[in-house]
This record gives structure tokens, sequence and C-alpha cells, in this order.
């Protein structure tokens, strides 16, 4: 019974330091999880390869009828010259008519491509969220509602990198 009493104060000491040494690499763990982090939208969104394909396609598509828009004005430009009504009513019309093209098409760009894209980017931050076991993945632009984070939970190059492997069949 006397050994029992000298151990007693030991075992405590042991005891107090093993659950110290628990709780430290808990909370250490639980912070090491990242989850909480952030990603640039605007940095993720032109870094997206699929952003830069559909980007290359459409760029092209809107030069050829700004190309073409400019030559009709050109052409419409002679025509006042000629002063002949009916053919400036017609040159002013396809003028119009090609205008509302290109306006069509950079409208286009603007909303349904850049949907699709963000529909896609969406689909790989939802699975790169829950391969990390993020709770939150929030979206800035510098003005947006996140005013300020750590550069530490900036994770927009890793899912980046993660959503353009994803894009191109890796």
């Amino acid at each position: 019974m006397k050994n029992l009493n000298k151990l007693l104060p030991v075992i405590n000491v042991v005891l107090t330091i093993g659950i110290l040494l628990f709780l430290a690499f808990y909370i250490t763990s639980i912070s090491d999880k990242n989850e909480y982090v952030y990603v640039d939208n605007i940095k993720l969104f032109n870094g997206f390869n699929m952003s830069k394909d559909l980007s290359d396609i459409h760029t092209k598509k809107i030069k050829r009828q700004t190309k073409k828009l400019d030559s009709l004005y050109q052409l419409f430009q002679i025509d006042i010259k000629s002063k002949d009504e009916n053919k400036i009513k017609l040159s002013q019309q396809k003028v119009q008519k090609e205008d509302e093209v290109l306006s069509e098409m950079k409208n286009y760009f603007s909303k349904e491509v850049s949907q699709k894209i963000w529909d896609r980017l969406n689909l790989y931050i939802g699975e790169y969220g829950k391969s990390l076991q993020c709770k939150i993945i929030l979206g800035t632009q510098g003005g947006g509602n996140v005013m300020y984070a750590d550069e530490s939970v900036d994770v927009t190059d890793a899912l980046l990198k993660y959503a353009n492997a994803k894009y191109e069949g890796e």
C-alpha cells in the first residue's frame, strides 16, 4: 500500500502530461485541416484552361465579325458619298444587322459561355472541397464579401491546378 501511495503522484503527473499532449496534438490537427479556405475567383476563372480554350474560340469569331462589320461600314461611308438614298438605306441596314450579330456574339460569350465555365468550375470546386474536408470555400474578388483572409488559407493555385487537371482528363 505504501508503494502505491508513492506511485500515485508519478502516475498523476504522467497522466496529466499525456492528456496535455493529446489536447495539443488534437488542436493542431484541427487547425491544419483548413476547413475554411478561399479562392480568388478572377484568378481561378482566368487561369482555368476551359476559359482559355473557349475564349480563344469566341475571340476568333468576334474578330471575324468585327472585320466584316468594319468592311460594311467602309462601304456604307462610300455609299453616303454617292448620295443614292436606296443604296444608303440598304447599306445602313446591312451595317445594323451585322452590328446586332456582333452584339449577340459578345453577349453570348459574356453570359452563357461564362456560365458554362462556372458550372464546370463549381463541380471541380465541390470535389476539391470534399477531398480536403473543407467546410467552406469562399470566393473573393478583392472587393467582395471577404475583405481580408490570411494567405495561408488561399487555395486558388492548388484548386486551379486540380481543376485544370480534371478538365484535361488527368
